[in-house]
């Protein structure tokens, strides 16, 4: 009778070492994608002028379909074509910014919505903006920004990869 007693104590506890590590396995993998950060860079222009800024974009997803995040904006190029920007620009080359956006990641369609809606522009050289983009099946991203009411502004971020040493 003991080693029937000691063969189910064996039995229930693998089970039970079993189902915890399934639960934690679950819960880790359920973390990762929560807590998960994506990190891309590119360029903005906007169609019929010639402004370009570089960027790198942070994106933090949170709980449900929940993204927070930012750019860090460097102005590259002003519109040699536009008075205004010529005057306002010319100086401004190589100025950096920060703009924060929050906003949604749809899984179905692979798209994010984002918004800005705080920056840090000591020099003023960037408006807060509304994004549309796409995730494209190596990870890049594609889109355009509402660019003061037109929907002209381009972005057109690249994934970055981070390795674990």
């Amino acid at each position: 009778m003991p080693t029937v007693i000691n063969t189910l104590r064996s039995t229930v506890i693998t089970a039970m070492k079993t189902i915890l590590a399934t639960i934690l396995l679950t819960v880790l993998l359920a973390a990762g994608a929560i807590g998960q950060t994506h990190l891309y860079y590119g360029t903005w222009t906007r169609l019929g002028n010639e402004y370009i800024f570089e960027f790198d974009l942070h994106l933090e997803h949170s709980t449900g379909n929940k993204v927070t995040g930012y750019f860090n904006w460097k102005f590259v190029q002003y519109d040699k074509n536009d008075a205004f920007s010529v005057s306002y620009y010319e100086d401004k080359i190589g100025m950096t910014a920060k703009e924060y956006v929050s906003g949604t990641w749809d899984a179905t369609a692979r798209t994010y919505h984002l918004k800005g809606y705080k920056k840090d522009d000591p020099n003023a050289i960037i408006a807060l903006d509304e994004y549309r983009l796409k995730v494209d099946g190596n990870g890049d991203l594609s889109g355009d920004t509402r660019s003061h009411d037109s929907w002209l502004g381009r972005i057109n971020p690249k994934a970055l990869l981070l390795l674990d040493l």
